[in-house]
């Protein structure tokens, strides 16, 4: 039975990983199933420079990163959240149906450029019809929240609101007035 040290290790693709600077030092030895010092190591004695990295990946930055700087702050509105939220979803409605219009060509592609077989599998993963599916699942229950907290009150609400307005002052259901006393001094 063959262990992980029989498996000759992808080299070139790390080394392409390393210098396009996308992803972390980590992430590639979990990829590539490699040691992150023998990355490293390897970096060093041949000498890769890696293009300027993602800034969540940048080790250069004097502080982290606030999220302020990556989110754009939101509205306290809860509707203009409720339709920022359903212009993503639509945004991400659309890709998704590019996606499937031309998954055709992109399986294609994907087999024709990309010679790591475990990088050619995940990313026919990515475009599989069960990913798909799941997104579509998982973008029609993200807008069917957004409009159930963006939709008026329910009716067991509305009924509530109505009758406290009934029954406040001058209200068809209101109490009474006290009795005015009339005073006749003739």
């Amino acid at each position: 039975m063959a262990s992980k040290r029989d498996k000759p290790i992808d080299w070139q693709g790390i080394e392409r990983d390393f210098i396009a600077g996308v992803m972390s030092v980590r992430e590639m030895a979990r990829w590539y199933g490699v040691d992150e010092k023998a990355i490293r190591k390897k970096a060093q004695q041949s000498g890769w420079i890696r293009k300027q990295a993602a800034p969540h990946l940048r080790a250069d930055r004097a502080r982290p990163i606030e999220p302020s700087e990556i989110i754009p702050p939101a509205s306290e509105n809860p509707e203009a959240l409720a339709d920022r939220g359903r212009t993503i979803a639509t945004r991400l409605m659309d890709e998704l149906e590019s996606v499937t219009a031309h998954i055709g060509e992109i399986e294609d592609m994907i087999c024709a450029e990309e010679s790591d077989p475990r990088r050619r599998q995940a990313l026919l993963k990515a475009v599989s019809l069960g990913e798909r599916t799941q997104t579509l699942k998982n973008l029609s229950a993200a807008v069917k929240t957004l409009n159930e907290t963006a939709a008026p009150a329910g009716k067991k609400a509305q009924r509530q609101a109505s009758a406290e307005r009934a029954a406040g002052s001058g209200g068809k259901y209101a109490p009474p007035p006290p009795p005015r006393l009339v005073v006749d001094n003739h």
